[in-house]
């Protein structure tokens, strides 16, 4: 019998029938942990192994051939550690010992030698049967299939959303899946192996998702005989019955990327489709493959029966449940404290000591180009961190976009206007750069990931425009509706744009899908940001000066930020999200009208 490992085990000897016989003894105690696999807990691996230790020990891995790493045991008694390389396929002879703070420096005995076949060696890419090019997929649910490497695991994508894995059994996959936006996206596939290597991504195949259902033929493809191609069943996880002749198209012989139609060499068992997938499975990650920004916005105009109606709503209870009501309660509490603001005047942060504390005032300056720069960037990470983020050369490209998108933005934003105040209204008007505005951009950013929101709620701005000589409320306001007005219709010549664009199916078009579908996100999502009047935004200004004016920017805008998240309201009006936050709506709206009428009608009448 094995002793548990830990610091203070207590040995006890006792004479049988005598227990006033007994001694006890205290030891330490350190077990050999054990290794249990790869990545998947299966007898292969491209390099990560895993197992059990003691909670808190340190587990070194090490192969026969010399390699090793380590790794902490968590609490719950689980270790993984990634071998360093270089690797060579085959088998190797693995085993692993701990070391804990009582057992130093000394360490536990190894563990059994444990087989391990070492795979580095990524599987071919996947090939994609059906649906055909061009095809119609129902939104509430299509079948998928194709072939692959026995033993791997295949995931569909569409666009950004992963919409079904299989396993690869006799060379052939089946699954089905729903929960894709209306539109269309490129179809891909990847696979992973069993012992975690990723494919590359299949070649795409350019589909549309409507409300009408409209499940491709699998006979789409041609074959090279007469012999019938297998239909997948209804079930997602039903796999077809494989036979020699099921080809996706006919390929010639040594196509690079094309899986044989024969069985591969037997391989260990896949994980099945409900296991966890590694992180880098989020999307494909090739430079040309595409991100979630990729294919983010959805112009109207290509989805038949678009929700309008409820687009018009959502606007409607905004600016009447939520817009105005915050209005009139900001308004309430800057009259209930006389204008003063709600932290009485004080700074939060910032010098405690007059200057006169300092023989030389401390100054830093700062270029005003590096200033923006660096914003710049900050805020390119924020927008990024708005959805899942792999570490992929797909990454890459999309932070290259975002940044000349928020520089396209912030020019409009802050040019226009500029040119507007010095050539309309001959003001003298310069732009400055704001690096707290990164707060609002980090808010937006994170609040969408929080939420799922997808296409995300951005906010872009980072600079503002400063007028000398102290302009009139008129001034303000005519300035503050082209800044507004400005940014709206980038977003909407954007919006345009993206129904042009060819398919994202290589680095520069992904790379012009990915800069114009974040100019229009960060540009509307910008302008209904500043439109809500309270504080010192534009939309304060704009109304102070013409509500007319205001409400002619602010319908528009609200509407077109609804319309680029319908796909998301469409998901969530399902679970009852969007119910709940129509209660929380008219409750934020009740609260600030009782709040207002007090102050302005109950409290009165009590002085």
């Amino acid at each position: 019998m094995l002793l548990p490992s830990g610091p203070a085990v207590e040995l006890r000897v006792e004479v049988t029938g005598q227990s006033s016989f007994s001694a006890a003894q205290t030891v330490r105690v350190l077990q050999a942990p054990t290794v249990t696999g790869g990545a998947t807990g299966q007898s292969s691996t491209s390099g990560l192994v895993r197992g059990t230790g003691y909670p808190g020990a340190t587990v070194t891995a090490t192969l026969g051939s010399g390699q090793s790493c380590s790794f902490q045991v968590d609490s719950s008694g689980a270790w993984a550690c990634m071998l360093p390389g270089p690797l060579l396929s085959g088998q190797e002879q693995i085993t692993a010992s701990q070391q804990t703070d009582f057992s130093a420096p000394a360490s536990s005995p190894a563990s059994a030698p444990v087989s391990l076949l070492i795979d580095v060696d990524p599987p071919a890419a996947p090939v994609l049967a059906a649906p055909a090019p061009g095809a119609t997929l129902s939104l509430t649910g299509s079948q998928y299939y194709g072939q692959g490497e026995n033993g791997a695991t295949i995931t569909v994508f569409a666009g950004p959303y992963s919409v079904c894995t299989s396993p690869v059994s006799g060379g052939t996959w089946a699954c089905s899946g729903s929960g894709v936006a209306a539109g269309s996206y490129d179809l891909r596939v990847i696979q992973q192996d069993a012992a975690g290597n990723v494919s590359a991504g299949s070649e795409a195949v350019r589909v549309r998702y409507g409300p009408a259902a409209a499940t491709p033929s699998p006979t789409a493809t041609p074959k090279p005989t007469g012999t019938p191609t297998p239909r997948p069943t209804a079930s997602p996880q039903a796999t077809p019955t494989p036979t020699p002749t099921v080809t996706a198209a006919a390929p010639s012989p040594g196509t690079p990327g094309t899986p044989s139609a024969t069985p591969s060499p037997a391989v260990p068992a896949p994980a099945g489709p409900d296991d966890d997938l590694p992180a880098e499975l989020t999307v494909p990650g090739g430079w040309s493959d595409p991100t979630q920004f990729s294919t983010a916005v959805i112009p109207p105009w290509t989805v038949a029966q678009f929700p309008w109606l409820q687009a018009g709503l959502l606007t409607l209870g905004a600016l009447l449940l939520l817009v105005i009501p915050a209005r009139l309660l900001a308004g309430t509490v800057s009259k209930a404290r006389d204008g003063r603001p709600v932290f009485g005047g004080h700074h939060l942060s910032g010098r405690n000591h007059p200057r006169e504390d300092f023989e030389v005032a401390p100054t830093v300056n700062l270029s005003r180009s590096v200033i923006a720069g660096a914003a710049l960037v900050t805020a390119a990470v924020f927008v990024l961190l708005s959805g899942p983020v792999a570490g992929t050369p797909n990454y890459l490209r999309l932070v290259l976009a975002v940044i000349l998108a928020l520089a396209v933005v912030n020019a409009v934003a802050t040019l226009v206007p500029q040119w507007w105040g010095s050539r309309a209204l001959h003001l003298d008007v310069t732009t400055t750069v704001l690096p707290r505005y990164l707060v609002l951009v980090a808010i937006t950013a994170l609040g969408s990931r929080a939420f799922e929101l997808h296409p995300a709620l951005l906010f872009g701005l980072l600079g503002s425009i400063v007028v000398g000589n102290g302009p009139l409320a008129a001034q303000k306001g005519q300035l503050a509706a082209v800044r507004a007005g400005s940014l709206l219709a980038l977003g909407l010549a954007g919006l345009v744009v993206v129904g042009t664009l060819p398919a994202a199916d290589g680095f520069f078009s992904s790379l012009a899908a990915e800069f114009v579908n974040t100019v229009v996100l960060a540009s509307i999502g910008s302008a209904v940001l500043v439109l809500i009047p309270v504080g010192s935004t534009s939309g304060r200004s704009i109304l102070a000066w013409s509500p007319p004016v205001w409400a002619a920017l602010a319908l528009p805008a609200f509407l077109a930020l609804f319309v680029l998240l319908s796909p998301t309201f469409a998901g969530w009006a399902g679970d009852g999200t969007v119910r709940l936050l129509w209660v929380a709506a008219v409750g934020f709206a009740g609260v600030s009208l009782a709040i207002w009428a007090w102050q302005r009608f109950v409290a009165p009448a009590l002085r």
